[in-house]
């Protein structure tokens, strides 16, 4: 279905992350995700972690690692999930793709052994 313009986009994105219990990273830790929208259209995801993107894909789907070296030490850490697409405003700016919303996701992260190598 194409996107109705001055319609709001519905978007939904899930994870295998537990919101409830911190995933641990011994060695890497995958995370998995997937987009379904209508009436709009999906930009890009982007992971971070300790300051550092580790993740810029795309598709409305897909995996990506996390590793125990991008931790200076055990702890834990945040893993933020940003979600980009089309506000469907039909703006000139959104006519032209620049102009997005965004959800974004936050997962406590916590790292057993690490260390920068």
């Amino acid at each position: 279905m194409d996107p109705v313009p001055g319609d709001p986009p519905v978007i939904a994105v899930t994870t295998n992350l537990d919101t409830v219990v911190d995933p641990v990273v011994t060695d890497s830790l995958e995370v998995t995700y997937e987009v379904l929208i209508e009436n709009g259209e999906f930009y890009v995801v982007e992971a971070f972690i300790a300051n550092q993107q580790i993740y810029l894909a795309d598709t409305t789907s897909g995996s990506f690692q996390i590793y125990s070296h991008l931790v200076y030490q055990p702890g834990t850490d945040t893993l933020y999930l940003n979600f980009y697409y089309s506000t469907n405003s039909n703006s000139l700016a959104d006519i032209f793709n620049l102009e997005a919303n965004v959800v974004d996701l936050k997962y406590p992260v916590s790292f057993l052994e690490g260390g920068a190598r």
